[in-house]
């Protein structure tokens, strides 16, 4: 008789007593609710962000089908909480560099860890960051991908305003014993939606003398 292999996300979820059983779209909702508050998810917010998650990307005009008295209000909120990011841009992908225009012809596309955020959260119910995480990461290294929530955590602690530099990334990661390059490290954070260099704060790249980079706010939430 074959021996059965659990899957390690299934056992973090089964861990922590959570229901499979609910309406994803009220999953979703619960989830959204943890850190955006009952007011500001309306059943509008979450229909939009369900449906930009089928594809990955939303258009202006599908927000307006879904969201007709305020498609604009709910968008913005979204990409205020880097849930979505413009897909135009003034010259290349960085989020600072992205052209937020809330008028028709626009798409709005997730991040790729927030595909995996709300993947989970309509599985579960909750906001779940190192879930997300672990699942973003599932075909690296092993042990790197388990300690990419403690790295997280460690990088949320030294950022301010969820702005972070190289040299605290560094120190992020020694905290969380990640001995790949910090190099290394970036690049995997950045390919998933993690962080985004912030081209434009050329004080606090001058003051912090290394590059600084954006934490996607809803992964700290």
């Amino acid at each position: 008789m074959s021996k059965s292999h659990s899957n390690p996300e299934h056992t973090i979820e089964e861990s922590r007593g959570i229901n499979h059983d609910g309406d994803p779209i009220q999953q979703l909702r619960a989830a959204l609710s943890s850190f955006l508050g009952p007011d500001e998810v309306t059943a509008e917010t979450v229909l939009i962000i369900n449906k930009a998650s089928e594809k990955g990307r939303i258009s202006f005009s599908e927000g307006q089908e879904i969201c007709r008295d305020n498609p604009a209000d709910v968008l913005l909120l979204c990409c205020e909480w880097r849930l979505l990011v413009p897909v135009r841009s003034s010259k290349c992908g960085e989020w600072d560099d992205r052209l937020l225009m809330l008028d028709s012809g626009e798409i709005y596309e997730l991040p790729n860890v927030v595909k995996h955020l709300v993947k989970s959260a309509c599985r579960t119910g909750q906001w779940d960051p190192d879930l997300a995480l672990t699942e973003l990461f599932s075909d690296i290294e092993k042990t790197l991908r388990h300690r990419m929530p403690d790295l997280l955590k460690q990088m949320g602690g030294l950022a301010h305003f969820n702005v972070i530099n190289a040299f605290q990334i560094r120190r992020a990661c020694a905290r969380a014993n990640v001995k790949q390059s910090v190099d290394a490290v970036i690049a995997l954070l950045k390919a998933g939606g993690v962080i985004s260099p912030k081209l434009r704060a050329l004080s606090d790249v001058a003051k912090a003398g290394s590059p600084v980079y954006e934490i996607n706010p809803c992964v700290l939430a």
